[in-house]
């Protein structure tokens, strides 16, 4: 008697299994059937802004129909976030965002949407890294020195950042835990104004992503003395990583990735994963991305959803020791 009722539980099962593909196998095969938008929760031109119209030119070369980006920016990213956790799950409104995503649930109380539960994670495109600096004519030479000097100067130096709750702000956050320093934070409205100032001498170090500053790096304005990913950059080679100067658990990274609202179905996902991957496959187009100082990824769903599953309570730690909140 069991095996019969077992039996026919998996004729069951795999009548329902047969249908659900006939039901969504047209979605994916037809899909995209008109124009997409790819919000973006920061101002045109920033690094956010640069790879998602990259990322959408791919898309609209791949299916023939046009992938729009739309800034929509303002709360750190929280505004296009809620816009895109609220909208249809049919591939036609995605979102690009970029590490806020995996920080803000720590620095506002109430966010209207979840980070983890409300998106279904596309494709990790990019990561970018921060450079620590200092200005040129800074007596600090080496990542060793600051620490050292930063040691037995405790609360003389002062660094700048974007603002409370920015990626380098805490970047510098981690640091200062990690090796028990003492700095002063100065926050700005942006991280243009605070790496100005730090040219200038106003302040003393900060943490920058890495595009943002290279420029001033190579043309002799700032001094890098270390850099916040695992490993050392393409880009700029001698450069040590924190974690290789005596703090192996550091890591502080940006990133830039695409994502669907959570009902999005499954073979969409992976239609627009497969389209990303193979438009960012040529040798030129990474060797562009990674010319910005930024690196390449492919990390497609299931990885990117590991990652900002880890980001999450990793950022809420550093935020949690830093004080730092929005509301």
């Amino acid at each position: 008697m069991k095996t019969t009722k077992r039996s026919v539980l998996a004729v069951w099962l795999v009548i329902v299994l047969a249908w659900s593909a006939v039901l969504s196998s047209p979605v994916s095969a037809a899909y995209p059937e008109k124009g997409a938008r790819i919000i973006v929760g920061f101002p045109p031109g920033g690094v956010t802004d640069s790879i998602a119209r990259i990322t959408a030119k791919i898309l609209g070369d791949t299916f023939g129909q046009p992938f729009v980006v739309e800034n929509r920016p303002g709360a750190s990213g929280n505004i296009a976030h809620e816009m895109v956790a609220r909208a249809p799950g049919d591939g036609y409104t995605l979102l690009f965002t970029s590490a806020p995503l995996a920080i803000n649930p720590a620095l506002y109380r109430n966010l209207p949407y979840d980070a983890v539960k409300d998106f279904k994670p596309i494709t990790l495109v990019a990561t970018v890294p921060s450079l620590l600096l200092v200005p040129a004519n800074s007596r600090i030479e080496k990542f060793t020195d600051f620490v050292a000097f930063v040691k037995t100067n405790p609360g003389r130096l002062t660094y700048g950042s974007g603002g409370n709750g920015t990626p380098q702000h805490l970047a510098m956050e981690m640091l200062k835990s990690a090796a028990n320093l003492r700095i002063v934070h100065i926050p700005y409205k942006g991280g243009a104004p605070a790496v100005t100032d730090l040219i200038g001498g106003q302040t003393d170090v900060m943490f920058a992503a890495f595009p943002e500053v290279v420029q001033h790096v190579n043309g002799g304005r700032l001094r890098a003395l270390a850099i916040s990913s695992p490993a050392r950059s393409k880009v700029m080679p001698a450069v040590p990583t924190v974690a290789e100067s005596g703090f192996p658990a550091f890591e502080a990274i940006g990133w830039q990735g695409l994502l669907a609202p959570a009902s999005t179905p499954v073979e969409i996902v992976e239609r627009i994963n497969a389209a990303v991957a193979a438009g960012l496959a040529p040798v030129e187009m990474r060797n562009r991305i990674e010319a910005m100082g930024i690196e390449f990824s492919g990390a497609g769903p299931a990885a990117f959803q590991a990652f900002i599953a880890r980001e999450v309570p990793k950022w809420a730690e550093v935020v949690g020791r830093s004080g730092a909140r929005i509301d």
